[in-house]
Parts: C-alpha cells; sequence; structure tokens
C-alpha cells in the first residue's frame, strides 16, 4: 500500500506546520506544491499571480502534482486551490492517502490573514473574500479527501498524533471514503 500522505485543505489550515511534523514522524520526505512551485518558476506565488494570472499558477500545479505520481514516502502539503480541477483531484489520489486538514473557519481566517503570502486575500474586505472561496471550496475537498480532520483547537502534536491514528484505523477496516471523518 502506498504510504505517502497528501494533505489538503484551506488556507491556514496548518497543512504545512502539521505536514512537516507528520514526515518526521513516518521517516518521509516533506514536500510542500506552492514551495515546488515558486522554485521553478524562480518568483513567489504573489509574484506569478501578478504577472501570470490565477489561471497560469493552477496550470504550474498541475504540472508539479502530475511529477509526484510515482513518488514514495512523502507527505505534501497542497496549495488551498489544489482541489479546483478534477484533474488534480484524481492525481491527488493517486500520489496517496488524501487527508482534508479542516478547522473552523474563524480560526482559519485568523490564520490565513497573519501570512502576507496570501494573494486571493489582498483585496478590500478579505473576510468576504475569504468566507467565499471557502465555501466555494467545502464540496471539492469533500468530494477529494480519503480522510477528514479536524483540527481545531488542537495543538501540532494533537493533530498529528490524531492524523496517524485515523490513518491506521482506517488501514486496518478498509475504510476511508469521502464520509470517513475523525
Amino acid at each position: 500500500m502506498n504510504s505517502n500522505i497528501v494533505l489538503i485543505g484551506f488556507m491556514g489550515c496548518g497543512k504545512s506546520s502539521i505536514g512537516r511534523r507528520l514526515a518526521g514522524r513516518l521517516g518521509h520526505e516533506f514536500l510542500d506544491s506552492d514551495e515546488l512551485i515558486t522554485a521553478r518558476a524562480g518568483k513567489s506565488i504573489t509574484g506569478i499571480f501578478a504577472d501570470e494570472g490565477e489561471e497560469q499558477f493552477r496550470n504550474r500545479e498541475t504540472v508539479e502534482l502530475r511529477e509526484l505520481i510515482d513518488a514514495s514516502r512523502i507527505v505534501l502539503a497542497t496549495g488551498g486551490g489544489a482541489v479546483l480541477r478534477e484533474e488534480n483531484r484524481q492525481i491527488l489520489h493517486r500520489i496517496g492517502t488524501v487527508i482534508w486538514l479542516h478547522a473552523d473557519p474563524d480560526t482559519l481566517f485568523t490564520r490565513a490573514t497573519r501570512s502576507r503570502k496570501r494573494p486571493l486575500l489582498e483585496v478590500e474586505n478579505p473576510r468576504t473574500t475569504f468566507n467565499t472561496l471557502l465555501e466555494s471550496r467545502l464540496p471539492l475537498y469533500q468530494q477529494a479527501c480519503s480522510l477528514k480532520f479536524d483540527a481545531t483547537g488542537l495543538s501540532h502534536d494533537q493533530t498529528v498524533e490524531g492524523i496517524l491514528q485515523a490513518i491506521e484505523s482506517s488501514r486496518k477496516t478498509g475504510q476511508g471514503t469521502p464520509e470517513s471523518s475523525v
């Protein structure tokens, strides 16, 4: 069975922070799709959005995901919009077990707005944009995931432990459908 783990979820859910810790616990390599994109492009996500637009960023994202299909022993943190394309949702499952890392909207907004690296929130009313984006993406995260993990109120260590337990449990029972929630 493929031991790769793919973390999906909205901006601010902690995919990168949790992914690094999870990779360390599993002895896997940690990869962040946004970092892969920016390294190849030679500019920041904000720069890509400004110079090339969101569509070109999404094209770059799909290219990077395709290249990870045959990767092994990785934990991948994806960008919040990686699930927007059907092709990407299929690729994510080919890469590994897809876990939707979620938290309540207030927590997500607080975390997301701590960073200046959120080009989609650099608008006049970021909370309205945030809410609209979140609502539009929730069904896609649900559709794309094998497991959903709600990390509201949990520390990074508690979240990692919970994810590891959920994965072990789903593998033992053979379950791990989008309806599975922990």
